[in-house]
């Protein structure tokens, strides 16, 4: 059986301390957090997985650059990488944050990038000449 923890880490895709302390301490707030998640993510919608995380990625960029959340936000760059998208799409969604939030935010998101990606060739990716990451073969 799965615990709660463990079901907010896998939807989460990493592990963080706190998941199991709130999880232990206030299960209904997880489940709360696991529906809301199942509501976005699990129905229908107009927008993909990849453009998720696009949007993902832009709010963790905005809410700033510390190294705190470095890692947060370069899982979920290579995420997106993983799911196709472009290096390119990334930045430029970046940018449209970057009148409302600063510049920061494309300085910030472009380093968790250039991390993700070299994570993801660490492990037998490559970047096609396009500038795009395939998957090792």
């Amino acid at each position: 059986m799965t615990t709660l923890a463990e079901e907010f880490a896998e939807r989460r895709g990493k592990t963080y301390p706190a998941h199991g302390w709130i999880a232990e301490r206030f299960p209904e707030y997880v489940e709360t957090m696991l529906r809301l998640d199942e509501i976005i993510r699990k129905r229908p919608r107009r927008f993909d997985e990849k453009e998720h995380e696009l949007f993902h990625i832009v709010a963790l960029a905005v809410l700033g650059s510390n190294p705190h959340n470095q890692p947060h936000l370069t899982a979920h760059i290579r995420k997106a990488l993983t799911l196709g998208a472009h290096p390119e799409e990334i930045a430029e969604a970046l940018m449209v944050a970057v009148n409302p939030a600063g510049a920061r935010v494309i300085t910030y998101g472009v380093t968790c990038m250039l991390e993700a990606i070299a994570q993801l060739e660490s492990e037998g990716w490559t970047t096609a000449a396009d500038g795009s990451l395939e998957a090792p073969k």
